[in-house]
């Protein structure tokens, strides 16, 4: 008998039609069959934008137990609600399960999930066992109130089109255990009113590919303990107030084609001078010399002038 059915209806009256409201009681009367359907809005005549709270006249099936209520289906179930509906656990818990199969939740209007009330902590846990996805095809703003914490065991991938605005209140501290690559295909701009302490235990290469600007505006030092080398393939210009260097032990300078130096005035400290040149050309104006001892070898020497004032007090000829 596939077509076999079972209808149960009790009528209000004796007399009334089977198309009006009926009333099926399992167990004696409830206090809570005054406000059948509680915080819900209805639509008012076929119009979304226009709403009110839905009430309830006890016209329909309203079924009561005092006991528990259990409904089996093998097959499938179809159930559609015209008004609103309201589900609401006074005491215990609630589950809803799909062990063979997907679970949907579609809403035109919002969804809202909220967990704890009157001022109560409570958690909502999300699991997925593989993968789990998030669109959104509009704004989004997250608050948080206290600590976050995210752990991602796998590799991450983040797209940004548009403005990003990271403001930090606080100290923020970042590890790194691998290589890390910075890219900027466009302006970047720091602006820092703060003090910057950066501590490498390892090798730094830093490559530019067009102009470098760097401006101090107070005192820089530089210390290397270690070589120091520095190439530069191109004109090499240098403006200072005052210069000082000072060295420990050697100073070399090589220079293949010329050496040029105009100073105001040149003063040398040396315990041993040594000079070897090819060729030297003086012109001066003034040049007064004072030695103790002074030891000329030449193969073969010229002087040529206007005027030679010498004063000596011994010459010794070999």
């Amino acid at each position: 008998m596939p077509d076999a059915y079972t209808r149960l209806v009790v009528p209000e009256t004796l007399v009334s039609p089977l198309t009006k409201s009926t009333y099926l009681r399992l167990g004696s009367y409830s206090s809570e069959e005054a406000n059948i359907v509680t915080g819900l809005t209805a639509v008012i005549n076929e119009d979304p934008a226009v709403t009110s709270k839905r009430e309830t006249d006890n016209a329909g099936i309203l079924a009561f137990t005092n006991k528990d209520f259990q409904a089996n289906v093998e097959g499938v179930a179809l159930m559609k609600i015209g008004r609103g509906q309201t589900t609401e656990v006074t005491n215990g818990n609630s589950q809803h399960m799909v062990p063979k199969g997907t679970c949907d939740i579609s809403a035109e209007n919002g969804l809202s999930l909220t967990a704890g009330a009157n001022g109560t902590f409570a958690d909502i846990t999300l699991t997925a066992s593989n993968r789990f996805k998030i669109i959104n095809k509009g704004s989004k703003s997250e608050t948080n109130g206290g600590d976050s914490e995210r752990q991602t065991m796998g590799n991450t991938t983040e797209f940004f089109q548009g403005t990003k605005y990271t403001c930090m209140r606080g100290a923020a501290t970042t590890l790194t255990m691998a290589r890390n690559l910075c890219m900027h295909f466009g302006e970047s701009l720091t602006f820092k009113v703060s003090r910057e302490c950066s501590i490498n235990f390892s090798d730094m290469n830093s490559v530019t590919i067009g102009n470098k600007l760097d401006i101090v505006k107070g005192n820089g030092i530089k210390q290397v303990n270690g070589n120091s080398a520095k190439s530069v393939l191109g004109r090499n210009y240098k403006s200072a107030d005052s210069d000082t260097k000072i060295l420990r032990r050697s100073d070399f300078k090589l220079a293949p084609v010329d050496d040029l130096k105009s100073v105001g005035r040149d003063s040398k400290l040396c315990k041993t001078s040594v000079s070897v040149s090819q060729e030297e050309l003086r012109s001066g104006k003034v040049n007064t010399e004072r030695h103790e001892l002074v030891s000329r070898v030449a193969d073969i020497m010229s002087s040529t002038g206007n005027e030679e004032v010498i004063q000596k007090k011994s010459v010794i000829f070999v």
